[in-house]
């Protein structure tokens, strides 16, 4: 025999006669969960929110945090997708760019202006190129880099509101 099996307290010892189920105790099954400390709000969800769907509500406001990217040998591509980007006018489109962070506002979508900005990308890059997408709602950040060399990320999180960083 193995020593699990030599050293396994019969079943009958684990039981006390205070762990027994009694009628108080399903009574307190009934009863509601109570979470304490950090979980006290995580698992209390609005039913206002229920149905709300992130991506065409107005849940994040003007700032854009929905993206994609991928690393080329020379460039840097970054994926927006947004719906009714197609019938935005080009002159709409405001791209900027430092030696490490990349921006695109968008004038007007569905009545809003939007904004993206990667402040702290992981390398130096040499400028930014915008390119549409037309049919797919979807617009392109092509930033070239400044030197060849592999990204293992993008760098930090979108900012989630222009002026504070919030």
């Amino acid at each position: 025999r193995d020593f699990a099996t030599r050293h396994r307290a019969p079943v009958s010892d684990l039981r006390s006669p205070s762990r027994e189920p009694t009628a108080a105790m399903a009574q307190d099954d009934e009863k509601p969960v109570v979470y304490l400390g950090a979980a006290a709000g995580k698992y209390i969800w609005d039913d206002v929110l229920k149905g709300v769907d992130a991506d065409r509500d107005d849940v994040q406001g003007d700032c854009i945090s929905k993206y994609s990217w991928a690393d080329g040998k020379n460039r840097v591509s970054i994926y927006i997708e947004l719906e009714g980007l197609d019938g935005v006018a080009d002159d709409a489109f405001v791209v900027a760019s430092g030696e490490k962070d990349v921006s695109l506002t968008i004038a007007s979508l569905a009545g809003r202006k939007r904004r993206f900005r990667l402040p702290n990308l992981s390398h130096k890059i040499d400028g930014v190129k915008l390119e549409r997408k037309t049919g797919k709602n979807t617009v392109v950040l092509k930033l070239a880099k400044k030197e060849e060399k592999p990204w293992l990320s993008l760098g930090s999180a979108p900012e989630r509101s222009w002026a504070t960083g919030f």
